[in-house]
């Protein structure tokens, strides 16, 4: 069979358009072969959580509340989202801490009260259950690199050691709370107020700055000196870290910020838990934050609003180190405070526009500055109007990093990002409950009740309080005996709820009483 020239050259033709095609594949599969780890990371992104410590709702600006400038803080917000009734699961900071690294209720594990007590009936010590899984777990299973770094209070044995418990790594401390640095250090200012019945202190509110110094800092059983039980370690090994004359703060922030510009190079989405110790007790500040307020006479406030600022001014330094790595738009960053201000200190807590403080369960003590931003899936700006809860960083987080809940628990967090981005409707959460025995309370809408489950006379148990917090925001007009059948209502959901949980596996401490905005409360701690 002959072969003409138009034949010849159609042949030609094609098989130079398939050697051009197979190039172009080589080519291409080879681009690929060089993205596709990068394109992979990039559709994980970075997440960061920022945790303050006993930071109020009334506390940073972001919420329109004149009391302290937080330009940076308020950044997160500004440039995502701000939730206006953000919830912690418990009005003191291990407990909720639980919550937040599990997205479960801690009441489903027996993690009611602070760990400090060592009479657990667990068998292994007070911290977060073995068998409960970690935010920084699920998330190094689903590809990430995940550290620490700050403030831990789930438990000091081995097992509860964060490089056990999914971080790759730690710096911090383990106990609810150290000192930010040598007290003897120059520039330094501190202050104690008198903690109700506790007796940490005389009823004078003395500072380290009075003439009887050694006395007064001995009468605050060492609260301004580390210890071997508080000292600030790291890696698994536990290497201690003599780091006293920098400002913990300050010394946080600067870890974090190494952390991330590291971190950032490899390649490989990360998880931080950054979980500042400001501005729990002791109050402990140095010159540079302080002096920026000699218009504050009260030498407790004032060191408590440098306080803020030092911790502003460390969240302002992640956010600018993540700018700088490019990766902004590809990382999740969340700030909120474990629960309220400490109000048991005279004067320190602002009562509006919320009531109460830590240790309660008015808003003051559970509603708490919330703040989430996503560049390019959360509105710049955005305003977020229904209940959202702690108990929301894990299941948003873990499914945005393309991982997978177990399946074989309960999780009491909802993915928040449908409800961010529109593609649902109505609140994330039907209800929320807090208990911390013999108390608990429960809201549900607009509805707040808060009573003693054991019916015990006493400061809680003498009646039921029934507040609707969105007419009666402060928890002023209490309606249990005007809307008895909606006290009713709300009783049967709390024992409900109360059935899927466990008892506490260890006591709480102590009681302590004081003055929840003009109201005598005696509270668990």
């Amino acid at each position: 069979m002959s072969i003409n020239r138009r034949q010849l050259r159609i042949a030609s033709l094609l098989i130079s358009v398939g050697l051009i095609a197979i190039a172009s594949a080589v080519v291409w599969n080879s681009w690929l072969a060089q993205q596709r780890v990068p394109v992979i990371a990039a559709t994980k992104p970075n997440i960061i959580v920022i945790l303050a410590d006993d930071l109020g709702y009334a506390d940073i600006s972001a919420y329109k509340i004149d009391r302290f400038h937080t330009p940076n803080i308020d950044r997160i917000g500004l440039q995502g989202v701000r939730f206006t009734d953000g919830y912690a699961t418990a009005p003191v900071c291990g407990p909720s801490r639980a919550s937040l690294m599990t997205g479960r209720y801690q009441e489903r594990f027996g993690f009611e009260f602070n760990p400090e007590s060592t009479e657990a009936t667990l068998g292994q010590g007070p911290g977060l259950a073995v068998g409960e899984i970690t935010i920084a777990q699920l998330l190094r299973s689903a590809g990430y690199h995940t550290g620490l770094i700050g403030k831990w209070h789930l438990g000091s044995q081995d097992q509860f050691y964060p490089t056990n418990r999914g971080f790759d790594e730690f710096v911090g401390f383990l106990p609810g709370q150290t000192a930010y640095m040598d007290p003897k250090q120059p520039g330094l200012h501190a202050s104690v107020g008198s903690i109700g019945d506790a007796a940490l202190t005389s009823r004078t509110q003395p500072t380290i700055e009075d003439a009887d110094q050694e006395r007064r800092m001995n009468k605050v059983a060492g609260l301004f000196v580390r210890r071997p039980t508080n000292e600030i370690i790291e890696g698994p090994d536990r290497h201690v870290i003599h780091n006293e004359s920098e400002y913990l703060t300050d010394y946080f922030g600067k870890r974090a910020t190494e952390y991330i510009q590291h971190n950032a190079k490899s390649g490989k989405p990360y998880f931080l838990y950054l979980a500042f110790n400001a501005v729990h007790a002791p109050h402990m500040v140095t010159s540079q934050y302080y002096d920026r307020f000699p218009q504050i006479q009260d030498h407790q406030m004032r060191v408590y609003a440098a306080m803020v600022a030092a911790l502003d001014d460390n969240v302002g330094r992640v956010l600018d180190a993540v700018d700088a790595t490019g990766q902004a738009n590809n990382t999740i960053i969340y700030f909120a405070s474990d629960n309220g201000c400490a109000a048991y200190f005279p004067g320190l807590c602002s009562c509006t526009p919320l009531r109460g403080g830590k240790l309660s369960h008015f808003e003051g003590g559970t509603r708490v500055p919330f703040m989430m931003r996503w560049a390019g899936h959360i509105h710049s700006g955005s305003v977020y109007r229904d209940v959202v809860s702690l108990l929301d960083v894990l299941p948003t987080s873990v499914n945005a990093a393309g991982g997978t809940l177990p399946a074989d628990r309960i999780y009491d967090g909802v993915d928040l990002m449908p409800y961010l981005m529109g593609r649902k409707t109505g609140s994330p959460h039907d209800m929320l409950a807090w208990r911390r025995l013999p108390l608990f309370s429960i809201r549900q809408g607009d509805w707040k009740l808060w009573e003693s489950v054991d019916d015990k006379t006493g400061k809680y148990g003498e009646y039921k309080l029934l507040f609707n917090v969105k007419e009666d925001l402060d928890e002023t007009t209490n309606l249990a005996d005007k809307y008895p059948q909606r006290v009713r209502q709300l009783e049967g959901l709390a024992h409900q709820w109360a059935k899927e949980m466990t008892d506490p596996k260890w006591p709480t401490r102590k009681t302590v009483t004081y003055n929840v905005c003009g109201t005598p409360f005696t509270l668990p701690i």
